[in-house]
């Protein structure tokens, strides 16, 4: 195997592979400065929680909501992660499904049927780790900040794992598909945690010291388990990949975890190690060019607003405050005697007019400092889309008939969502689901999670591909059934006036396409063949049924007929004969019929 360039770097100019992954760290940590600024803004005056640009940060419960007065902008960014959550994500219904490229090979029966079980398994798989609760703080900070990031690792426990990162604790690289593929991060474990995650040999309760420094070992021999360790996290695109070589370190993406200013005895990292696939799940909302984080989201639209908003609030209550409580102005003399302002209390003087009077008349109108307040939190909460995605709470707030909303204007709201949101669906999807169930499936087969169920024949060489079925997505799709719903409607009345015009329509197809827009189990809608089967049976009952009625009337027929047999009719045909052909002639007609 040929010597990668990363490989001729580390030998030719003598530099550790340590150095180099700290001139990478430097190198992201230069690019991502001029966001630092815009971050710390959006933090204190938005999510004064999710900001951390120092790894010793942590367990800091100091107070940091002092530029914040008006909560609008916090109560609207958890609408967004909210909604975005029970839109895209929710644990409640299904929101993915596996597919095929091949419409036809993903609606055929058993192709369907194993595909809808292994959806049902991963789902289930979802519900039972933590990746419900990390969600919603990536919703957040993608909304607030551009950009939001976590991790998707092996755990022993869950299989798969997830962990949220403050905005300002990592650091960010894309490939040359201007796709993240480099992610360093600085922070701190106890040395307990230390010991825990990287010393303990697996099975055992044997610690290995030589992947930690001698600081490490000394605060461990001296009890002193909850002393802070800096460490640094870098995941990137390994140079030397070798898919031949079985090891972790030969995978498409190497690990490294080492010690802030420690090393150990023979400069082993704590952890080296690899992934098949990136296990940093970074979406953005919104890219310029070679950017590499977001650089347009709805905290960075109402930042204005939002500190116009504070500054409202202060003046607002600073005239209130004025009004109730003003400042005064009185004679001298009132400095050498008992002054007093509170309610029921009384202040003798020899001269009334020598009494406390306001030294100036607020003459501000609070009312039209409200309403102005409320333009800008109305702002606010549209930068926030918090209007859509509370559309059914707020419109009975703003219809003036305070009539209920009829389907077609909940329709037509939905569709209104979709425009407003779906560039960054769509990039949500590419940037933070897609990987997601990607990654989800591989480690789950190579669990052998799936050894029970092995795919249909017809799927050898064929790539699965996740189709999504959310609240939001399936709203996308419910355009195209507004089209079935309206081309049905119209042609059912022609149908009664045109009644050969049925044959038109593949109903077959029709209901086929109305369950793969909305989602339904593939279980619920038999396949053409089945449904075909069971219309021949119904078929070859009805007849069989009209078969006996028609031998039950002529054998009642006949009986009646044996009664009078000696009896003729008016034209001289005996009654039985009468009665069998007119059962005949009935017959006759039915069949021309």
């Amino acid at each position: 195997m040929a010597r990668s360039a990363l490989g001729d770097l580390y030998s030719g100019s003598g530099i550790t592979k340590r150095n180099r992954l700290e001139q990478i760290k430097s190198s992201l940590h230069e690019d991502r400065t001029s966001f630092d600024s815009h971050w710390r803004e959006l933090g204190d005056w938005i999510m004064p929680r999710r900001i951390r640009f120092q790894g010793s940060d942590r367990n800091k419960g100091d107070r940091r909501n002092q530029n914040i007065i008006d909560s609008t902008a916090r109560f609207s960014a958890r609408t967004l992660a909210s909604g975005l959550h029970a839109g895209l994500t929710s644990p409640a219904r299904p929101w993915f499904k596996l597919t095929t490229p091949d419409p036809t090979l993903a609606s055929y029966k058993p192709v369907k049927d194993w595909l809808y079980k292994v959806t049902q398994r991963m789902s289930v798989l979802f519900t039972d780790s933590n990746l419900y609760n990390s969600l919603p703080v990536v919703y957040g900070d993608l909304g607030t900040f551009g950009t939001g990031c976590m991790s998707f690792l092996p755990d022993s426990v869950d299989l798969f794992r997830t962990y949220t990162y403050p905005i300002g604790s990592y650091w960010l690289g894309l490939n040359s598909r201007n796709l993240v593929s480099t992610f360093a991060r600085d922070y701190e474990l106890s040395v307990r945690q230390v010991v825990e995650e990287f010393c303990l040999k697996p099975g055992t309760r044997e610690i290995d010291w030589s992947v930690v420094s001698l600081t490490v070992k000394t605060l461990w021999d001296r009890g002193n388990y909850q002393a802070a360790v800096p460490i640094t996290w870098i995941v990137l695109p390994n140079d030397d990949a070798d898919p031949e070589r079985l090891e972790s370190r030969y995978l498409p993406f190497s690990s490294c975890h080492y010690e802030q200013g420690g090393e150990s005895r023979d400069g082993r990292f704590l952890r080296e190690s690899g992934y098949h696939s990136f296990p940093i799940l970074a979406p953005r909302w919104e890219t310029s060019g070679e950017d590499t984080y977001g650089v347009d989201c709805p905290g960075m639209t109402a930042l204005g607003d939002v500190k116009q908003l504070q500054s409202m609030q202060r003046m607002k209550g600073k005239a209130i405050h004025k009004a109730v409580d003003p400042p005064l102005v009185g004679h001298p003399e009132l400095r050498a005697q008992k002054t007093s302002l509170l309610p029921g209390d009384i202040t003798y003087l020899r001269d009334a007019q020598h009494g406390l009077r306001a030294i100036h008349e607020v003459g501000l109108n609070i009312d039209h400092l409200s309403n102005d307040i409320g333009l800008v939190q109305y702002r606010i909460q549209r930068a926030y889309f918090e209007d859509l995605f509370l559309m059914m709470a707020r419109s009975d707030q703003i219809r003036e008939s305070g009539q209920p909303l009829t389907a077609r204007e909940v329709q037509e709201r939905h569709e209104e969502k979709l425009l407003a949101l779906g560039p960054v669906l769509e990039r949500t999807n590419d940037e933070l689901l897609d990987p997601i169930v990607d990654r989800a499936y591989k480690m789950m087969e190579d669990a052998g999670l799936f050894d029970d169920m092995p795919p249909p024949e017809e799927l050898e060489g064929v790539k699965v591909k996740v189709e999504y079925i959310s609240i939001m997505a399936s709203a996308q799709k419910l355009v195209g059934v507004t089209g079935h719903d309206r081309f049905v409607n119209s042609v059912v009345p022609l149908v009664e006036v045109f009644p050969g015009i049925r044959h038109k329509i593949n109903v077959n197809k029709l209901v086929d396409d109305y369950a793969e827009m909305l989602g339904t189990d593939p279980e619920i809608v038999r396949t053409d063949e089945e449904a075909q089967q069971l219309a021949q049976t119904e078929a070859t009952e009805a007849q069989a049924t009209a078969m006996a009625e028609r031998t039950q009337m002529l054998a009642a027929a006949s009986k009646d007929a044996a009664a009078a047999q000696q009896a003729t009719g008016a034209s001289g045909t005996p009654p039985l004969d009468q009665v069998l052909g007119a059962g005949q002639n009935s017959a006759a007609s039915q069949t021309v019929v």
